[in-house]
């Protein structure tokens, strides 16, 4: 069994044990780079990095699990922006920031991302988990945390939201108890593509 699954095993039976609590964890998603015209509109066949921050308000998270799913009623593909050896993940399109990179927060493995039809042709879903064993992640300010490139072809609409992601991968946060939290979300969020 790989160390993923794995992962996701342990943070859905930690999960499903126990009641759900109130969030204190926000997570809200923006773009950034050459493709970002405003908040809500992307350049065609420009680069553009979806950014997904946190907020903690919590002073001990201990195991997260979150996936997104980017999906369009008009837009047929996109491309990843390779990166090679600058990410989490073997194309290098997806990255951690602020802390989140290797096991410096994350320090059980770090972050693991699950790739789930993870090529462009829509909808792609990604997913994220990590646990923290030794030191309890803190309470801290909206920080970027981790981010994918995409180049979006053709105009049109395009959206991302929080979605379930195999094996096991549920949108929640833990505390040291092991309680499961979901975080707050303001998704589905939506971008209008131009030329």
């Amino acid at each position: 069994m790989t160390h993923l699954r794995i992962l996701a095993v342990v943070i859905g039976v930690a999960f499903l044990c126990v009641g759900a609590a109130s969030s204190q964890t926000t997570i809200t998603l923006g773009i950034s780079g050459p493709g970002a015209v405003n908040d809500t509109t992307i350049k065609a066949g420009q680069p553009v990095s979806v950014d997904i921050y946190w907020e903690n308000k919590d002073p001990d998270r201990r195991a997260f699990s979150t996936g997104f799913r980017i999906y369009s009623p008009t837009i047929k593909t996109i491309v990843h922006v390779a990166d090679s050896g600058k990410g989490i993940n073997p194309a290098g399109d997806v990255k951690a920031h602020n802390g989140w990179e290797g096991s410096n927060t994350w320090d059980f493995g770090g972050i693991r991302a699950s790739l789930i039809n993870w090529d462009g042709n829509l909808p792609d879903t990604i997913g994220f988990g990590g646990f923290r064993v030794k030191i309890p992640y803190n309470a801290h300010p909206k920080k970027k945390v981790l981010s994918w490139t995409m180049v979006v072809a053709t105009p049109g609409q395009i959206m991302v939201d929080s979605t379930f992601f195999r094996p096991g991968g549920i949108w929640a946060v833990a505390d040291a108890t092991g309680k499961e939290i979901p975080p707050v979300w303001h998704g589905p969020y939506k971008f209008t593509v131009v030329q």
